[in-house]
């Protein structure tokens, strides 16, 4: 089951799903609805029964950076990534693992009703510039006051949850705090008859779990990654690594490994011992990161 967010509208429970519904993206606080409800799911009452203000609802929209080029949420900040795929091979299995970086240091709060919102993730799509396609993303959040942004974890910690990006709202399960230094792994599989199964585990217990379909019924091709800040300076990104990456085709293609791509990224090197059907990355490090409204790179 999985929570829906989208912007402008009132909040609607919609049928037997514990979701709701705010219409189109808005980055106005003064504008954007506050949501009450006596829904008594535990699965949807810490979002929203609290009387969520407008910044917890467009906070958990970590948006794919396929919409920068768009440019239509001048809000958000997209950095240091990493892609690979090519529109001709099916990944049907996608796995690594995480060990969160230290929290941002050196955010700035400029506006006490909308603080900065730092999001980093890996996910898979069918593209990574059409809008119309889903990205299925499991999401590590974090921001100076988690609580008032629907987050359980201390502000020292990051939260977790599976996650998917539909072009237009974030269907998204209940985030879950993460212990510092913990290690958090992820697997996303692809079936075509069900669509995409999400799955995080934190030290190897199974905490969040999601599936879905693509809107325009397409499989995913392309894996790609990001550091995301929303609203502000969310302030200096420690470096840290995804590693065991793990892509599986479902047709081997020898080239596929020429398609990744780094940016202001490390790789150990990507490989494959079955002629292309199977990639492994021991390690993708992504390098430190700026998310200052100056474009300054300040060390904290």
């Amino acid at each position: 089951m999985g929570i829906v967010y989208s912007l402008g509208k009132p909040a609607v429970i919609q049928s037997q799903t514990p979701s709701f519904e705010l219409g189109e993206f808005c980055r106005s606080e003064s504008t954007m609805s506050i949501i009450e409800t006596t829904s008594v799911n535990p699965w949807i009452t810490p979002y929203v029964r609290t009387k969520m203000r407008s910044f917890s609802s467009i906070a958990v929209l970590p948006l794919a950076a396929r919409i920068v080029a768009a440019g239509k949420y001048d809000a958000w900040k997209f950095g240091n990534m990493f892609t690979l795929g090519s529109d001709s091979s099916v990944i049907t299995k996608a796995t690594y693992t995480l060990v969160p970086p230290s929290i941002p240091c050196g955010t700035v709060i400029s506006n006490k009703d909308g603080q900065p919102w730092m999001s980093i993730w890996v996910g898979i799509s069918q593209s990574v510039s059409d809008q119309g396609s889903n990205l299925f993303q499991p999401l590590l959040n974090w921001a100076p006051d988690n609580s008032a942004a629907g987050c359980p974890a201390s502000n020292t910690e990051w939260c977790v949850a599976a996650s998917t990006f539909t072009g237009s709202t974030q269907v998204a399960q209940p985030y879950i705090a993460i212990p510092s230094k913990s290690d958090v792994d992820f697997e996303l599989v692809y079936d075509a008859s069900k669509g995409v199964t999400q799955k995080v585990w934190i030290n190897g217990a199974m905490v969040s779990q999601q599936t879905d379909v693509d809107g325009n019924g397409k499989a995913p091709t392309y894996i790609y990654s990001s550091n995301e800040c929303y609203q502000g300076a969310c302030g200096t990104l420690p470096a840290y690594s995804w590693s065991n990456l793990t892509v599986v085709l479902a047709k081997a293609d020898k080239t596929f490994g020429d398609s990744l791509q780094l940016t202001g990224a490390t790789s150990s090197g990507i490989k494959t011992t079955d002629d292309g059907k199977t990639w492994h990355v021991d390690a993708i490090k992504i390098n430190q990161d700026f998310f200052y409204t100056d474009g300054s790179n300040k060390q904290c």
